[in-house]
């Protein structure tokens, strides 16, 4: 079975008013399955504002969301986004040929503009 890296990534904006969006990280190929095995988030919004992050994938025609857990919060010298969310995960995802893998943001407090960009790699596979 041929296997070859893989890496990609996509960015969610939300604008003042907005509480959730989500957007296609990317379609896997067909006669591919996509093996993600990392994934990394780094949101740009504001302090006391919690961002809540899921990838959506399909396996076997199922549809399963996970959620990302971020692992710190930092504070940064931008006045239009200025706390840093951020974190990284091993994982063990698989997902279909010709299959959306989608990319979810929310956020209770709308206020502000958020700007999140998602990172996974992993391997493509020949089925």
């Amino acid at each position: 079975m041929a296997q070859r890296p893989f890496q990609t990534g996509a960015v969610v904006n939300l604008s003042d008013g907005e509480s959730v969006k989500e957007v296609v990280i990317v379609t896997v190929p067909a006669r591919k399955r996509f093996d993600v095995k990392f994934l990394g988030v780094n949101g740009f919004g504001h302090p006391n504002q919690p961002l809540f992050y899921a990838v959506h994938v399909t396996t076997r025609s199922e549809v399963g969301i996970y959620p990302i857990a971020p692992t710190g919060i930092s504070e940064i010298d931008e006045p239009e986004f200025p706390t840093r969310f951020f974190g990284s995960q091993k994982a063990t995802l698989y997902a279909d040929p010709k299959s959306d893998i989608l990319f979810s943001v929310a956020r209770k407090d709308a206020t502000g503009n958020v700007r999140v960009f998602i990172s996974i790699c992993g391997l493509l596979v020949d089925v």
